[in-house]
């Protein structure tokens, strides 16, 4: 596998960059916001998947690992070629992508040109658990129930210094974490205030 090209931009397409690469010139298709990245730039090294076919060799370049990465999972995804990956990974950096396929978000993967409902359901089902990797980690209900309540005693009506707040809420949470955020906040404020 070609991990990847680095040579001075010959040609700029919407869509590609043409490479001068030892003697040649290697056409890549690059997302529509890698070409815009570069603009300006005398040079490029793009992290690249080569794809043969019957038909002819496509390389397909990207300006991160990850981008590269998230094409190669879409590519396991039956019926999805590289095309339909591309234009997938073009629409939506890796976090994004990973986050809509986590909480289910078909209208998000279907409103990209080309994936119908069917299709962002197979990537849905066939990448649900590969992904986490890209996802931003959800915050759990503990951890959105504490957030609440610092960002309540640190506000300005309160004006509580974030880190004592946050040991307050921390040391309340591991007494009585179902505890309702009313709650936490009244009793917060009386550990707070005995210093």
């Amino acid at each position: 596998m070609v991990e990847f090209v680095e040579g001075p931009i010959v040609e700029v397409g919407e869509e590609s960059l043409v490479l001068a690469l030892g003697g040649l010139g290697v056409r890549i298709a690059v997302p529509a916001r890698t070409v815009a990245s570069l603009a300006g730039s005398d040079a490029a090294k793009l992290f690249t998947h080569l794809v043969l076919r019957e038909d002819g060799v496509e390389l397909w370049g990207f300006a991160t690992r990850e981008e590269r990465e998230m094409f190669v999972a879409l590519l396991s995804v039956p019926q999805v070629g590289p095309k339909l990956a591309f234009r997938l990974v073009t629409a939506l950096p890796p976090a994004e992508l990973a986050a809509a396929v986590q909480r289910g978000d078909l209208s998000l993967l279907d409103g990209v040109k080309g994936i119908g409902r069917r299709t962002a359901q197979r990537v849905m089902v066939e990448l649900s658990g590969k992904l986490a990797q890209w996802a931003p980690p959800a915050p759990s209900p503990r951890g959105e129930k504490a957030a609440v309540v610092v960002k309540a005693l640190t506000s300005k009506v309160l004006g509580f210094p974030a880190a004592e707040a946050r040991r307050a809420v921390e040391k309340l949470l591991r007494e009585s974490p179902d505890a309702p955020i009313e709650d936490l906040i009244r009793r917060a404020l009386t550990l707070l205030a005995k210093g």
